[in-house]
C-alpha cells in the first residue's frame, strides 16, 4: 500500500461548468484590461496631445503624467474588476455551494433513516446529475428497505407457526424466541 496521497489524473471533470468558469474569468480578465487601456487613452490622451503639439515638449512631465495616469487607470480599473468579480463568483458559488448544503442536510436524513426525502433543486443549478444520482440510490435503499420488512415479516410468520407447534421442545422453543426478538431488533 502507498503512502502517496491520491492525485487526480483528469483535470477536467465536468467539461462544461469548467469552461463556462474560465470563459468567465477570461472575459473578466479582458474587461478589467480593456477598462485599464480605455481609463489611460481617456486621461492621458489630451495631455499628451497638447505637449506633443508645442516645439518644447517637457519629456519628464509628461512620463510624470503619464505614470499618475497608469496607475490611477489600474486602480480605477481593479476596483471595477473586483467588485464585478466578487458578483460573478457569489454567483457561481450560490449555484454550487447551495446545492452542497441541500445535500449535505439530505445525507443527515438518509443516515437516520429517513428515506422518504427527496432531492429538488432549482432549475439553473449545478449538480443535477448528483441529484438525480442521489434520488436513484435513495429510490434503491427505500426498496430494499421494503424487501427486508417483507422478509422479516414472513419470517416472523413462520416463527409463530413454529411456536404453536406441539412437537416443539423446550430447547427448541428457546431458540424460536430468541430468534424472534433477533428478527425484532432489525
Amino acid at each position: 500500500m502507498s503512502n502517496m496521497p491520491f492525485k487526480r489524473r483528469n483535470i477536467f471533470i465536468n467539461k462544461a461548468i469548467q469552461a463556462r468558469f474560465i470563459i468567465g474569468v477570461f472575459l473578466l480578465i479582458l474587461f478589467s484590461g480593456l477598462c485599464s487601456a480605455l481609463l489611460i487613452f481617456w486621461i492621458t490622451g489630451g495631455d499628451l496631445q497638447a505637449q506633443s503639439q508645442t516645439a518644447h515638449a517637457n519629456i519628464a512631465n509628461a512620463w510624470d503624467r503619464l505614470g499618475l495616469s497608469i496607475l490611477i487607470g489600474n486602480v480605477v480599473s481593479m476596483i471595477i474588476a473586483g467588485t464585478i468579480a466578487m458578483f460573478v463568483v457569489l454567483y457561481a458559488t450560490h449555484k454550487i455551494v447551495g446545492p452542497l448544503y441541500r445535500f449535505e442536510k439530505i445525507c443527515e436524513q438518509v443516515g437516520e433513516g429517513n428515506l422518504d426525502t427527496l432531492i429538488a433543486l432549482r432549475e439553473k443549478d449545478q449538480l443535477q446529475a448528483l441529484g438525480l444520482a442521489f434520488t436513484n440510490m435513495v429510490n434503491k435503499l427505500r426498496a430494499r428497505k421494503s424487501e427486508q420488512q417483507e422478509l422479516i415479516a414472513k419470517i416472523q410468520s413462520q416463527l409463530e407457526q413454529l411456536n404453536h407447534d406441539q412437537s416443539i421442545t423446550g430447547h427448541q422453543l428457546d431458540k424460536l424466541n430468541e430468534l424472534d426478538r433477533l428478527i425484532r431488533q432489525l
